[in-house]
């Protein structure tokens, strides 16, 4: 890099990486003077393996040259990626690993609120070392805002964010609905349509659903709860398999009776949680091609989301994805006893079985609210989470210096970039 230079944000690497792997394609007889070229550039960073990383790198450009033309363009990222992984010195930090965030939301009043908020997000995103966030309105039960108020203001920024619709508009719907066991013709039709608008907008999938939602931040903070096997879920679930896009549910799983624990002095909480495990496998099991995301694995607010109900479900289900959020939700000591990470910054044992025996199942989703940094003192909810949350860029890293390299590859990033059709 000569001097002065700016190095390369990360989304100019993996582009350019892109380029270097259609350039393969497109004449394979350069794959040699691409490969000097990698050894010239790993020589000056001081490696001191570079022949070990010149074999998976030229064993990734002979797996992109093998592809079909839909298959290159559907993991071409993901390929780049790979490429950026064997270019990193290994003692880089954690941070450097590209991963991308794929649960976040912007807590904004209006069009320049929101541009704001996007343009704090990058920076966010900037010192994470995120590649890439999918923004999702929040589950309200009464309508505030979908992805229409703030796609606009994502789109000021190409590469960096994808977005999810539906948890203003759809998830309205459901928690209306909630107590139903049936919904009118005329209510599926307006559901539909509304599914299939969010789509035409560019939305990546659907979110952010809940099944079960408590209440967290009190009074202002809504209890959401409705069975998962409720006709408008199952509707979405079919519409998602149509399209080929996930559903992103939050979902606070009970697996029997439980007194509302004296941590959790919402109002809006019951005094007892049924179980509702079991219609949630309904709504996997009613169409097996509808992906379900479910948010914040590591997070648990009930002491009932262990690794070994993960390991269960991810077992019996094939179209179950968890999205994992880098911290405990919360301070209790059941959240902590069951997040993932030790606190000498190791995998726990039964949390490691699951990330190897699932790799191709997790995401990272950091349940960010980013705002404007002109609206930060504005007040309400979302504006009081986002002044207290910063993205969990360092957290990150310690998980994913903590598994496996391969896993690690994985759920940073390629899973994302699959699920949610990134390229």
């Amino acid at each position: 890099m000569s001097e002065g230079r700016q190095p390369l944000s990360q989304e100019q690497i993996i582009q350019n990486n892109i380029r270097m792997l259609v350039a393969a394609r497109s004449n394979q007889q350069s794959k040699p003077q691409i490969l000097d070229r990698m050894r010239q550039r790993l020589t000056q960073r001081g490696m001191t393996d570079v022949e070990t990383r010149l074999t998976a790198i030229s064993a990734i450009l002979d797996e992109a040259v093998a592809m079909s033309e839909t298959d290159f363009a559907n993991k071409q990222q993901q390929l780049a990626l790979r490429v950026m992984e064997q270019a990193r010195p290994s003692n880089a930090a954690p941070s450097a690993i590209p991963w991308v965030d794929v649960h976040d939301h912007l807590a904004a009043r209006g069009q320049e609120e929101f541009k704001g908020a996007a343009t704090a997000a990058v920076e966010s995103m900037n010192q994470a070392g995120a590649s890439k966030m999918i923004i999702m309105p929040p589950p309200q039960d009464i309508a505030h805002f979908d992805c229409d108020s703030f796609r606009a203001a994502l789109q000021q920024h190409p590469g960096r964010f994808a977005f999810l619709g539906g948890g203003g508009s759809l998830n309205v719907m459901i928690q209306q609905t909630a107590n139903q066991t049936s919904v009118s013709d005329s209510v599926r039709r307006q559901f539909e349509q509304k599914a299939e608008e969010i789509l035409r907008q560019g939305a990546s999938g659907f979110g952010e659903i809940a099944i079960h939602h408590l209440s967290l931040h009190g009074a202002q903070h809504p209890y959401e709860c409705v069975a998962a096997d409720h006709p408008l879920l199952l509707l979405l679930a079919d519409i998602a398999a149509r399209h080929d896009v996930p559903i992103d549910v939050h979902f606070d799983v009970i697996t029997q009776d439980l007194p509302r624990p004296g941590w959790l002095t919402s109002p809006n909480n019951p005094a007892v949680f049924h179980p509702n495990l079991a219609a949630f496998e309904r709504l996997l099991d009613h169409n097996p091609r509808a992906k379900i995301c479910w948010a914040h694995a590591g997070s648990d607010n009930t002491g009932h989301w262990t690794a070994e109900l993960s390991h269960q479900l991810l077992q019996k289900h094939a179209n179950l994805y968890m999205s994992l959020r880098p911290g405990p939700g919360n301070s209790s000591e059941i959240s902590v006893q069951h997040f993932p990470m030790n606190q000498d910054g190791t995998i726990k044992a039964e949390w490691l079985k699951v990330f190897q025996d699932f790799p191709d199942r997790f995401v990272i989703g950091s349940d960010q609210f980013t705002s404007s940094p002109n609206s930060r003192n504005s007040g309400g909810l979302p504006s009081s989470l986002a002044a207290k949350k910063p993205l969990g860029g360092g957290r990150v890293g310690a998980i994913l210096k903590a598994l496996p390299p391969d896993v690690a590859r994985k759920i940073a990033a390629e899973n994302a970039i699959t699920l949610y059709r990134l390229n």
